[in-house]
């Protein structure tokens, strides 16, 4: 699980740019709940590296 975090934030950056996609297709409603995970993708990804460096 070395390149955990990695992972959360390539799909925080996917989920970033789905949210725009859904902006600009007229779904803004369903943008906003997609821009929502950016911030907790990211948040998450920072506690699993903060984890790691502490269990080895």
């Amino acid at each position: 699980m070395k390149d955990s975090k990695g992972w959360i934030f390539a799909a925080g950056v996917l989920a970033l740019a789905f949210s725009i996609y859904l902006w600009f297709s007229g779904s803004k409603q369903a943008a906003i709940f997609v821009g929502l995970w950016v911030p907790s993708l990211w948040i998450l990804a920072d506690l699993v590296e903060k984890s790691e460096l502490t269990a080895s």
